[in-house]
């Protein structure tokens, strides 16, 4: 930002200014400032900082107004929920517990990676928070805070619009990657699965190209899962409540289930056995499916709606299942009387269930909060939020310590495991585009999907927007790939 000298030239000469400006060293405070602010006498419209400040000649007071870019204003903002002094407390109680755990609680010098005071056992209450230079600790947080702010939003590695214009709904309802991450795949409301080269999209060819893949169904899609075992294979679930497995090679399809009465909405193959898969929907039935065969395996009669169903991925019994009652019930195969365990916490409709290890599941709900979970003593460890999602399916993935999922004002948000609030994002929206989330027809972030090395993300919203987007510190490793041909069905 530059110095306009004209306001003030009834004050400041201006090569007084400059003798002085020339004359100041780089930290001076003055300069500094002189530096980041426009310097006014009357402001015509709102500013989005103001210092105020006097002329050092003739004492007449001014603003020292600082003209901040969208972007800045965006970072200010969600700064601005890190800085409530209840979170702030826990946070440097957790950074307190971290050094006791890391360090011989016998010492009384500070730890050399973490300048300040070190806390005795007994001095980790509520009551610590009180001693003397915490009020500096807060500072300190902030300011770090603030600085990760500015390198928190997400790089923007390729872009596929597919035809898309403002104000259209095509909804991406589900988004997924192949087990070698050559080809991913997305279904919605446009009744058509497309599948893209990924290693095209990243190249930027496949903007021209579009999908090499396209194959229709007759019914509006709610999911798509590929085969963990076989490249080319993936199932896709609708509306009218049929699950369709698929082969992109040839565009056929290989077997069609049709037991379910009502609307499917979450299916999901097994990870240890490659010929079953997961599904659930309105009809308040869970029915297990082997592509061996057109009957289901077996069926679980639940008393309320399933929103999603997910596989352990170390396990083929075991799998959780998000409901309209707010909870997440795991269940093992061999014995379906009851569930093993049911999560409760959630104040809204589970809407997506995510393993991040064998004990550790995350759940997102249309109550605004992502939850993680230990599946074992049945308690939340962690609850996310600082997204918006009241509505709709948003997506939900994870990877490593990365949290990401969509929300309601057209944005991708991620978290790290150990943060309840987000770390990075990116808006869909244009510079220009009016606010998201205030109405029904509101463009959304749909579906995301990380690569299995946390590098790169996709993710689509509901005009049919898709991205891929990465970490500000991370890069996406480069693998030799093949191409394919288009192919339409």
């Amino acid at each position: 930002m530059q110095v306009d000298l004209q306001d003030t030239k009834e004050h400041i000469e201006a090569t007084d200014n400059k003798q002085r400006a020339e004359s100041l060293e780089p930290d001076d405070e003055c300069f500094e400032k002189l530096k980041k602010f426009d310097v006014s006498t009357a402001s015509t419209s709102p500013p989005s900082s103001v210092v105020g400040g006097s002329c050092c000649h003739c004492g007449q007071s001014i603003q020292l107004q600082s003209h901040k870019t969208p972007e800045q204003q965006t970072q200010q903002k969600k700064l601005a929920e890190y800085s409530d002094y209840a979170y702030l407390t826990g946070l440097l109680q957790e950074i307190d517990f971290l050094r006791l755990g890391s360090q011989d609680t016998s010492r009384t010098a500070p730890c050399p990676a973490m300048e300040g005071p070190v806390l005795k056992k007994e001095e980790t209450g509520c009551d610590s928070m009180k001693r003397e230079g915490c009020q500096s600790g807060f500072e300190d947080v902030k300011s770090m805070l603030s600085s990760f702010m500015e390198y928190s939003q997400l790089k923007v590695i390729a872009e596929l619009n597919n035809g898309v214009h403002v104000g259209s709904r095509n909804i991406a309802a589900s988004i997924e990657l192949n087990k070698d991450e050559e080809l991913f795949a997305t279904a919605g409301i446009s009744r058509t699965v497309e599948v893209f080269h990924f290693p095209s999209v990243l190249n930027g060819t496949a903007a021209d190209h579009g999908p090499v893949v396209k194959i229709s169904r007759e019914s509006k899609l709610s999911c798509l899962s590929w085969n963990k075992y076989m490249s080319n294979q993936f199932a896709v679930s609708d509306y009218e409540g049929i699950v369709a497995v698929h082969d992109a090679a040839t565009c056929q399809s290989m077997i069609q289930f049709n037991e379910h009465e009502n609307r499917v909405w979450s299916i999901d193959f097994s990870h240890t056995e490659p010929h079953l898969l997961i599904s659930g929907g309105n009809g308040r039935k869970v029915k297990v499916w082997s592509t061996k065969q057109e009957a289901s395996v077996l069926t679980i009669n639940m008393k309320t709606s399933i929103c999603a169903v997910k596989y352990d991925p170390g396990s083929s019994v075991y799998f959780a299942v998000g409901s309209a009652d707010h909870n997440i019930h795991y269940y093992d195969s061999r014995n379906i009387s009851r569930a093993v365990h049911k999560l409760k916490g959630h104040r809204k409709s589970v809407s997506h269930v995510e393993f991040s290890s064998s004990n550790n599941l995350i759940s997102a709900s249309i109550d605004s909060s992502l939850r993680l979970w230990d599946i074992e003593k049945r308690v939340p460890l962690r609850e996310f939020t600082g997204h918006l999602n009241k509505k709709n399916f948003a997506g939900l993935s994870s990877t490593g310590n990365f949290i990401a999922c969509g929300s309601e004002t057209n944005e991708v948000v991620v978290y790290h495991k150990d943060l309840p609030k987000p770390v990075a994002w990116h808006s869909f929206n244009s510079p220009h585009a009016d606010h998201a989330g205030e109405n029904a027809d509101s463009p959304f972030v749909s579906a995301v999907c990380w690569k299995h090395d946390g590098s790169a993300m996709l993710a689509a919203n509901s005009q049919g927007i898709i991205k891929v987007l990465a970490l500000p510190f991370q890069q996406i490793k480069s693998n030799r790939w093949k191409k394919m041909e288009g192919i339409s069905c």
